[in-house]
């Protein structure tokens, strides 16, 4: 929490004497901190929860061979002691002794379960190869997780996130990284001003840095042409205008969100097959999936010709498909498609960051004079 916004807060969120604005604006940014906070603690959540979908996962499909692969055995291992010494822990927790007692009776008998769980997990070594190698190959592979590179593309976009948010709790308390050598020297009564214009001097570099960005993600990510012929002379080349550039942000966009709509059509079909243990490349007819493309209006999106040439021969009745979507017009599977949009979330943290700093710069009044951190 900044200076200027704690004195708010002892005032009822106002400052003495000061306009009713700063009490708003000082409302409005301890609204975002606790937004920031809760969205937070649901990133962490998650990244934790796809992190250990994952290692399960890996885990449970790799088929054990002695002097070979271990990492089956070593998971089953490790997830049947902790089964034994949760179960011994708080089945014994009541025992009719003393506390001290039932302390180390409690210890011997988790200790003794655990080393009994790590030889138990060769018993089930071989179980559910099949079923965890399927489910993990189709999360990877064919489903909505495909278009964010997967499990661990989507691990990765939530480490992201999560670091832009501590960086954003950080500005709002006055916590981030700042060399304050100079300030230390300066006379108390400038230290109000010198405080603003450092903060506004790093708003300035966050705006800089979210249109650097905008523009890096619009020309490499979403491939729109830097430049193009001058309507004047075609023979000179003009900068694309930024106009342009976001037309055909918006409609690619848009493209790609039509795609994870459609492969999450495709999901809740495939799920059931998935949870039976059926292959999930193996049930989709052509005349499913031809069903299935029919069920949109992709050429709202894309080319007519490139959409019909997604269609399965139908004289091949029983041919398979596996319920994946594809980028009509382009010969490639949509995987990733979805990172370009997840991109953005550097730009939109460095806006927020920015934001945050204006508001530091709005609440401290010129005649307060905050001391320099340690």
């Amino acid at each position: 929490m900044t200076l200027a916004t704690s004195r708010l807060e002892e005032h009822g969120g106002e400052a003495p004497g000061g306009p009713a604005w700063r009490g708003a604006v000082s409302r409005a940014d301890e609204a975002w901190q606790r937004f920031e906070s809760r969205l937070c603690a649901v990133v962490l959540v998650a990244e934790i929860a796809s992190l250990t979908l994952w290692i399960s996962l890996k885990g449970l499909s790799s088929e054990f061979v002695p002097g070979g692969n271990g990492a089956g055995l070593v998971y089953r291992s490790i997830v049947t002691a902790a089964l034994f010494g949760a179960a011994v822990h708080f089945s014994i927790r009541r025992l009719p002794v003393s506390p001290q007692r039932r302390e180390s009776v409690r210890a011997a008998a988790v200790g003794t379960a655990m080393v009994l769980g790590l030889v138990a997990g060769r018993l089930w070594v071989h179980a559910g190869v099949g079923w965890s190698s399927n489910a993990l190959n189709w999360l990877q592979n064919a489903s909505a997780l495909m278009l964010v590179g997967g499990l661990r593309g989507l691990v990765t976009r939530l480490t992201l996130w999560l670091a832009l948010l501590g960086a954003s709790l950080a500005t709002s308390r006055n916590k981030h990284i700042h060399v304050d050598v100079l300030v230390h020297y300066l006379p108390s009564r400038v230290r109000a001003a010198t405080a603003i214009a450092g903060w506004l001097a790093a708003a300035a570099v966050c705006v800089l840095g979210v249109v650097g960005f905008v523009d890096y993600i619009c020309i490499a990510e979403y491939r729109v042409n830097s430049v193009h012929p001058c309507p004047d002379d075609p023979g000179k080349s003009c900068d694309t205008s930024p106009g342009e550039k976001f037309a055909a942000l918006r409609r690619l966009t848009s493209s790609d969100f039509f795609l994870l709509g459609r492969q999450l059509s495709l999901d809740a079909k495939t799920l059931p097959e998935v949870l039976a243990g059926h292959p999930y490349d193996k049930w989709m007819t052509a005349a499913e999936w031809n069903a299935w493309l029919e069920g949109a209006d992709w050429t709202a999106h894309f080319d007519e010709a490139a959409v019909g040439a997604l269609r399965m021969d139908a004289s091949s009745p029983n041919a398979l498909r596996m319920p994946q979507v594809a980028v009509p017009g382009t010969g490639e599977e949509a995987r990733g498609v979805l990172i370009r949009e997840l991109n953005f979330v550097f730009p939109f943290g460095l806006a927020i960051i920015a934001a945050k700093l204006l508001m530091s710069a709005l609440l401290l009044r010129p005649s307060e004079r905050p001391e320099p951190s340690a």
